[in-house]
């Protein structure tokens, strides 16, 4: 199998939900989202013996789970393999992925089918997705991996990045278009490494009432929301 892991943490409580779960990074990614934490995963190279190194760390351990993500995973030519060789070993497989590769999806569904896909919702109309990834694909790839996930009938989870405020009537259309009536929201990384070192949010639109008023009427949970931002005041 062609190297294709950057990285894991042996043991996370909260990749998971529900489970005790290692995490694998692979190497890789068809999007270049400006506010992207994870610059070694995009551009940075697999190492050969990370493989072996983390079937090692299973053997013996309390782990229920393998989260595969990214990067991501899904264009990674190994990946079939590698969930193939995470669901024979008899964990519980969860692949998170951004969602624009739905065909690939349909493939990896059919012989290695995940238990649970984290599905991210980079923006809810194309201009914006344009703009957040620096790409051409638009929300019409989301909507074809939703209907490949239901299809295959694997549980998902659709979450959605705050990288700025969205307008309440595209969120709405999306979620209906969708047929889903839950989001997960979450802020950025900030850590200093973001893929445009020059992009900014403005937090000033970020408020608590803005934030409720945007996703009135949508199951939301959040998740990494930085206690100093106004969405917790």
């Amino acid at each position: 199998m062609k190297p294709i892991i950057c990285g894991f943490v042996p043991v996370s409580l909260i990749d998971y939900p529900g489970k005790i779960a290692s995490v694998i990074f692979t190497h890789g990614c068809n999007l270049r989202c400006r506010y992207c934490h994870n610059r070694e995963l995009v551009v940075g190279s697999a190492t050969d013996n990370l493989l072996e190194d983390f079937l090692n760390h299973l053997q013996g351990k309390d782990i229920e789970g393998v989260v595969v993500t990214g990067g991501e995973p899904l264009v990674s030519c190994g990946i079939v393999d590698l969930l193939s060789s995470i669901k024979d070993a008899g964990y519980a497989l969860k692949l998170d992925t951004n969602g624009y590769m739905p065909k690939r999806l349909r493939e990896v569904c059919d012989v290695a089918k995940p238990d649970l896909v984290s599905v991210d919702v980079k923006a809810f109309n194309d201009e914006d997705m344009h703009s957040i990834t620096r790409t051409s694909y638009k929300l019409e790839s989301l909507y074809k991996t939703v209907e490949v996930l239901k299809k295959q009938e694997v549980p998902f989870e659709l979450r959605h990045t705050l990288w700025k405020l969205p307008n309440r009537a595209e969120v709405q259309a999306l979620m209906n278009g969708l047929k889903v009536n839950e989001l997960t929201v979450q802020f950025p990384v900030v850590n200093g490494k973001w893929l445009d070192k020059r992009f900014r949010i403005n937090m000033e639109d970020i408020s608590y009432e803005n934030v409720l008023e945007v996703f009135n009427g949508i199951e939301v949970s959040y998740r990494n929301i930085p206690p100093n931002v106004p969405l917790l005041k």
